[in-house]
């Protein structure tokens, strides 16, 4: 809504990493003080360096805005449509999602929705793209820097067996973070 410039990210007006890594804090408090848990999938475009290398980087920056567009439209299914969904630039091509269930399946079902919306059509390179989705529920007490740290496991999980796919994290005890969480390690 009315949020401040250094909030926004520039190329793609969604929230801002720093922001987005508020939101995702709140929602942690949120979930530990109401007894309420959310999902956080994390939507990382696959190859995306060779875009910038046989395009250029306005093109690369106009998938971006393209991207960022298609996942703030996308329509959630398993997820009440008045529920909030925020969308944040998380790193150079990857976005992070934060989605109000408690449902593994609406989480499940929330991720393919957005792995469907980057895949689904050409973008504006003429060619459509592919994303690696990682997607978690936070757990009630654990902290936003751990559920970060899982979503991006997720994410490697989805690279490691093949890229464009959606892995979600399943794990039995939350992983403890130290410190800011670090930009995903991309390889081309």
């Amino acid at each position: 809504a009315g949020l401040s410039e250094n909030e926004r990210d520039t190329l793609t007006a969604t929230l801002s990493r720093p922001a987005f890594f508020v939101e995702v804090a709140a929602h942690a408090e949120r979930a530990f003080r109401d007894g309420r848990t959310f999902g956080l999938c994390l939507v990382d475009l696959d190859h995306f360096k060779n875009i910038n290398l046989s395009h250029g980087p306005a093109c690369g920056d106009g998938a971006l805005r393209d991207i960022a567009g298609r996942l703030v439209r996308t329509t959630l299914p398993g997820v009440d449509p008045l529920a909030e969904v925020v969308v944040g630039r998380y790193d150079g091509n990857a976005f992070g999602v934060l989605v109000e269930t408690g449902s593994l399946k609406a989480l499940e079902a929330a991720a393919h929705a957005l792995h469907e919306a980057v895949s689904g059509e050409p973008s504006v390179t003429g060619s459509c793209l592919s994303a690696s989705v990682g997607g978690v529920l936070a757990r009630i007490g654990e902290d936003a820097a751990s559920v970060l740290v899982r979503a991006e496991q997720a994410v490697y999980l989805a690279k490691q067996f093949g890229r464009n796919r959606v892995e979600i994290g399943k794990s039995p005890l939350p992983l403890r973070a130290s410190g800011n969480v670090l930009p995903l390690k991309h390889s081309a």
